[in-house]
């Protein structure tokens, strides 16, 4: 051994010694009467002194391992901060930064308590150290797995620690995961190599263990399935991969019955039922609804035209169905309606491709209406004679999903749609005013009393413009978090009767069991009014001794401007296990909604609440 590391050797051991001889010295008076003047025995000061030898020649040779057992059986017998400094060095050089820093931090913490200012600089030092080496880790775990393992060298990771930073040794570590997708246990392992942050800069800090399951190699999958789940980039695409207790027929029934009343005398009730048969290995779909709306109004706008309350009923059928083998898909659907004083026929189509990976989804869509508009009663064929004629819509749309991240979509799109027709209601007569003395001086909200009193004579049926262009654009963003799902949508919207809208909303959907999901939502409506509305038309007196009215006229404050906003939320609760082969569920949703009318006739304000409950099987 070269001389200056003897003199080294020599000057730890010497400093150790006097931390162990003054307190042994201290209590020599109290040690001989006890040991009636023997020696010092095996787990005395003697074998203290000579585990510190080992550890001291053992760290000089190189042999770290032998240095920390030596050290950690010294501490045992006497607790010294030198020597716990020791340890932490052979610790540190031994690779287990982690082990090091504790005692590291044990020793600062007995320097600082007794104020020895060579311990504390030294393990103070050494504390700084390693915390800039020490690296983490923290993992992905796949949604969705309700009975995840995960195990880190041999140690078990809590599942609700998972997504937290762990402070871990460079080396290689092995990770392994288990748990049921699609009715199979799967399984994740993985020998992962992390690296001292000092000697790897360039390693991202915390390092992320992404766990994807996959079911071990087995009878019931092939070769091929096997290629597909390890060229799989995500959990989704792994299960994709799987025959696994997937059905070759899924079948859906939901029925659901909802209410909507507000202030102004207005109610809907609407029972509905839907059902869909679904193919998962065929790639077809086919579906149906059905639904009717019983309205009952006495609203001011009834009331102004002396028109007693009414109820009718509107029935609201359709069908869709689609193919989808791979990763191009079409969908088609065939909707009508139906009440005493419209009807509507609705035929439409979408297609879709899944693109970069299924990263990346364009759709693109057209819908024709053909609308009937007259004056009821309507008999079950449909054949009234249409007062108004006939309204074309042709609607055109566009939109991109966009994968963002395993736990995150996007959606942006927009629709173009043409009008032509005159959709003008039958039954709305529309109040004239004097130009001069009377109109500027309506104010907003006038009662029917006042109406009645200060119009005209006349009172024309309603007229709207015969054409009208609509475009549409919106965003929709869903997050998956922890226990939670965030949806935001917005939509922009105008059109060329000159109405400007903007629409937000929000949902929050929190997971509060395996069976309980709640949500809060909230939206935002405002806009503008079409460039012909009026809260007061005027009508002139002709050459003829009749009224000249305005060529466009409406008393629908919806093309006014106003502003609404919606509070509410809901509720579901799944009947039975999430991976049975039967599930149920019942849905709650309830809203209320304010919407204010800044230029209308007879109503400023209106309150609305909405509610609904439904059922659904799936088997």
């Amino acid at each position: 051994m070269p001389s200056w590391q003897k003199c080294r050797l020599l000057a730890v051991l010497v400093g150790i010694c006097l931390v162990l001889v003054a307190p042994s010295a201290r209590a020599q008076g109290k040690g001989d009467a006890k040991a009636g003047g023997g020696g010092d025995d095996e787990g005395g000061l003697a074998a203290t002194i000579h585990l510190i030898k080992e550890a001291l020649k053992a760290d000089q040779e190189g042999r770290l391992d032998d240095c920390i057992a030596a050290d950690k059986k010294a501490i045992a017998i006497d607790d010294s901060p030198r020597t716990r400094l020791h340890l932490a060095s052979c610790e540190a050089r031994a690779g287990k930064l982690v082990d090091g820093l504790r005692d590291a931090q044990k020793a600062l913490e007995v320097g600082l308590e007794k104020q020895d200012k060579s311990v504390t600089q030294i393990a103070f030092k050494r504390v700084q150290e390693l915390l800039k080496r020490i690296p983490h880790v923290t993992f992905e775990p796949p949604s969705g797995v309700k009975d995840l393992k995960v195990t880190f060298d041999d140690r078990t990771v809590p599942n609700d620690a998972l997504t937290k930073k762990f402070s871990v040794d460079p080396g290689k570590h092995k990770v392994v995961a288990e748990g049921t997708v699609n009715g199979f246990t799967s399984k994740y392992e993985d020998e992962i190599e992390i690296k001292d942050r000092e000697a790897a800069p360039s390693q991202p800090d915390p390092v992320v263990i992404k766990i994807t399951l996959r079911p071990p190699s087995n009878d019931f999958i092939t070769p091929s399935q096997i290629k597909c789940m390890l060229q799989a980039k995500s959990q989704e695409e792994v299960q994709k991969c799987l025959p696994q207790n997937q059905k070759s027929l899924v079948v859906r029934v939901a029925g659901d019955f909802s209410a909507y009343s507000d202030t102004n005398a207005v109610g809907v009730y609407t029972p509905a039922l839907n059902a869909s048969l679904v193919s998962p290995t065929n790639g077809w779909n086919l579906g149906g609804n059905f639904a009717v709306d019983a309205v009952s109004a006495a609203s001011p706008d009834i009331v102004s035209s002396a028109s007693p309350p009414f109820t009718e009923y509107r029935y609201v059928g359709g069908i869709t169905g689609g193919y989808k083998p791979g990763l191009f898909g079409a969908q088609a659907s065939a909707n009508t309606s139906s009440s005493p004083d419209y009807v509507s026929y609705t035929v439409g189509g979408r297609i879709l491709a899944e693109l970069n990976d299924k990263l990346i989804t364009p759709t693109l869509g057209y819908q024709y209406s053909y609308d009937r508009v007259g004056r009821g009663p309507n008999n079950w064929l449909n054949d009234f004679i249409p007062t108004k004629g006939y309204i074309h819509t042709h609607e055109f749309e566009a939109g991109v999903t966009f994968v963002v991240s395993p736990t995150s979509i996007a959606v942006i799109g927009g629709t173009f749609a043409m009008e032509r027709g005159d959709g003008s209601q039958p039954y709305r007569y529309i109040p004239t005013f004097d130009e001069i003395n009377v109109a500027p001086f309506v104010p907003v909200g006038a009662t029917v009393d006042l109406v009645n009193r200060t119009r005209l004579p006349v009172k024309p049926l309603e007229q709207l413009p015969t054409e009208r262009d609509r475009i549409a654009v919106g965003a929709r963003f869903n997050k998956r978090l922890q226990d939670a799902t965030l949806r935001l949508e917005q939509r922009f919207y105008f059109d060329t009767w000159g109405m400007k809208a903007s629409s937000s909303d929000s949902r929050y959907m929190m997971d509060i069991s395996r069976h309980l999901r709640v949500w809060p939502h909230g939206r935002l409506h405002f806009q503008t009014s079409t460039n012909f509305y009026s809260r007061a038309y005027t009508a002139n007196l002709g050459g003829d001794g009749t009224f000249v009215v305005p060529l466009y006229r409406t008393g629908d404050r919806e093309l006014s401007p106003l502003v609404t906003l919606t509070a509410g939320g809901g509720a579901r609760l799944g009947i039975g296990e999430p991976e049975g082969d039967v599930k149920f569920g019942i849905t709650f949703v309830g809203d209320v909604m304010y919407t204010r009318f800044f230029n209308s006739l007879y109503v400023t304000s209106r309150t609305a609440i909405y509610g609904s409950i439904g059922f659904d099987v799936e088997f």
